[in-house]
């Protein structure tokens, strides 16, 4: 890349002329510019230092450049150097013509060319910072862009061994064993995958959070119901460690406009967060009010504190306190980073106390209230058998995946048949005219975006009513969206919870 250059906008080519000269002399790279418009229609990126002469700034050139300089990166502040005729107002010229420019040096007439020298190696000078600060920039995206790219991999990898697991303890849940042993394994498997599965989800959501891909379905929604959900999914772990949970919901609807998954994922990591510090016993206390204003979602323990120099951080990504190495409760330290980000993209605030170590702690989220809203009616549950009976074709690499898949849906009453590989999943398809086909995106010889595209691209009845469902590994919004852009019709993450999975085929 060439060092940035000065650029002389004038409309006196003599004057031009004997500016170029003078910074030639001076072994300063520079060019001419007739008018504002030819400078503006250049990347300012490309520009050093910009030197005007008052002559110059005429309508609507000038709008155009002010357009262009408004257009910045926030990295960039382009230097400018303006000569004025002497006499002249010149602090209420700048802010008249450059009020959003905080990089203006302004020369009088007549031009001392010792000034000019001065004034442009200076601004040229602020330019390579602000292109060093770029540059770090750059490279600063691009480490988050290629940890995003291994943290999606990793995710991948993770979440193909825990699909089979958890639709194996599913499929346990459903045996009619009266043995203690069994159970207990059985529940203690069930946890784990769980506990897997949140740990991987959070992974992804700190790299999305950082780049600024996370977003928020809202609707009005009644804080309470997500109060009482939240704590709902954390009842296997409370109960686990013997804890004692207190749940204090409002008598008043507490009406946010939120994303009703996010907000049930902050209280659950709140909930997940008091139930790993406080001793087998204790207690925790989740609680719902409301204010004017605001909305709140108090979790409280009687755990083992956090020290005051370690109030101020414990929502830093990767932060833990020396009690939680000492007490082994594992996490990876980005839980409460999680929330905090997400509570302020929702337009809340989230603040901690502790009286110190071994006496408890206090998480506040405070979510801006709506006017009276519409109430949630849950939808009852249904009984996945209860689905009518459909062809199922599963296309798919890994053999425990494939193998606990059809476990699952033969006990539902589908009709299952399978392939292990793109090609063959587009032969077993245009032979089998399934009604729902399961596609991992991994797969051999054609991805599951191309061997959805090349089913919707058959001329075939069967292959245009198809529902085509993506069960996979890659968890990201990019990677939702190329499944719908590919033709699916949904996208499921692995592991999916099979509930989850039997209301789409029950929808299908």
């Amino acid at each position: 890349m060439q060092p940035p250059q000065a650029v002389i906008i004038t409309p006196s080519e003599n004057d031009a002329t004997v500016a170029l000269a003078f910074l030639r002399e001076a072994g300063i790279p520079a060019r001419a510019c007739a008018t504002l418009s030819e400078l503006a229609r250049n990347a300012p990126e490309q520009i050093g230092c910009a030197v005007l002469v008052e002559e110059a700034l005429v309508q609507p050139e000038l709008e155009e450049l002010l357009a262009a300089l408004a257009a910045q990166q926030p990295w960039s502040d382009l230097p400018l150097v303006l000569i004025a005729s002497q006499g002249a107002a010149l602090g209420p010229l700048v802010e008249r013509v450059f009020p959003q420019s905080g990089n203006v040096a302004v020369l009088e007439r007549p031009m001392n060319p010792v000034s000019l020298i001065s004034a442009v190696r200076v601004g040229l000078r602020a330019r390579q910072r602000q292109l060093e600060v770029r540059e770090l920039l750059e490279q600063r995206a691009n480490a988050l862009r290629l940890r995003e790219e291994f943290l999606a991999m990793l995710s991948h990898e993770l979440r193909n061994p825990l699909a089979p697991m958890r639709n194996a303890v599913y499929l346990m849940k459903r045996l009619d064993i009266d043995n203690d042993l069994f159970r207990t394994t059985r529940e203690l498997i069930d946890r784990q995958v769980g506990h897997m599965a949140r740990l991987v989800d959070d992974l992804l959501d700190v790299s999305r959070l950082e780049l600024g891909k996370v977003q928020l379905q809202l609707r009005e929604l009644d804080l309470n119901a997500a109060v009482a959900a939240a704590t709902e999914a954390c009842t296997g772990q409370i109960q686990a460690r013997r804890h004692e949970l207190e749940l204090r919901l409002a008598r008043e609807p507490l009406y946010v406009m939120a994303d009703p998954v996010r907000i049930e994922q902050i209280i659950g990591n709140l909930i997940t967060n008091a139930s790993k510090f406080t001793p087998e016993g204790g207690s925790i206390v989740v609680e719902a009010a409301g204010g004017a204003a605001t909305a709140t979602v108090t979790v409280s323990d009687s755990g083992v504190g956090i020290e005051g120099r370690m109030l101020n951080a414990v929502f830093e990504l990767f932060t833990q306190d020396a009690a939680t190495l000492e007490r082994s409760r594992g996490g990876l330290g980005i839980g409460l980073t999680i929330v905090k980000r997400l509570v302020e993209l929702h337009g809340g605030s989230v603040r901690v106390s502790s009286a110190g170590r071994d006496r408890g702690s206090r998480f506040t989220v405070e979510l801006p209230r709506v006017e009276a809203g519409r109430a949630m009616t849950a939808r009852p549950a249904q009984d996945a058998r209860a689905a009518p009976s459909r062809r199922v074709l599963v296309i798919e690499d890994n053999p425990d995946v494939r193998e606990s898949l059809g476990l699952l849906l033969r006990q539902w009453g589908h009709g299952i048949d399978y392939a292990d590989s793109g090609p063959s999943g587009l032969q077993r398809a245009d032979l089998l005219r399934p009604d729902v086909a399961l596609i991992d995106i991994g797969l051999p010889g054609l991805n599951g975006y191309e061997l959805a595209q090349r089913i919707r691209g058959l001329d075939r009845d069967w292959a245009r009513d198809v529902k085509l469902i993506a069960l996979t590994g890659y968890g990201r919004d990019d990677d939702r969206r190329k499944a719908l852009d590919s033709g699916f019709n949904c996208h499921l993450v692995k592991p999916v919870d099979p509930e989850v999975l039997a209301e789409v085929l029950r929808a299908s």
